[in-house]
């Protein structure tokens, strides 16, 4: 069985209750390598783990990839979005995004589909 990897959104305030309903949620057994980031300079937070229980989709949760070389965490609308923001409007899939520009960093899009790039930190 194949993991995904997912990407759920909290606060620093919500982070205990959040890891432990990912784990209700999932099972304790089927989350794997789970990693919290905080936004720089704000209080949101996102955890980043793999499960093999994809068949549940726990709120405020999204489906998300990692470049481990920059360590960018990346949703594909966002890539989508990155690439017709550098070339000119047209989405080319064979476009190279230089990933050395974002490292450790958040790639999303907002509700309207706008481009969004933020810096975040690893919590220990």
């Amino acid at each position: 069985m194949r993991s995904q990897l997912l990407c759920t959104f909290t606060t620093v305030y919500e982070l205990p209750e959040s890891i432990t309903q990912v784990h209700r949620t999932y099972g304790v057994d089927n989350v794997e390598n789970m990693r919290c980031y905080q936004y720089n300079g704000e209080q949101n937070v996102v955890c980043i783990y793999n499960t093999y229980n994809t068949t549940s989709r726990m709120k405020g949760t999204i489906t998300i990839n990692r470049k481990k070389d920059t360590d960018t965490i990346y949703s594909i609308n966002a890539l989508n979005a990155l690439i017709r923001e550098q070339n000119n409007g047209v989405l080319d899939k064979t476009y190279r995004v230089e990933w050395e520009n974002y490292t450790n960093r958040l790639l999303l899009t907002d509700r309207e589909g706008n481009f969004r790039c933020i810096e975040i930190k690893q919590l220990q």
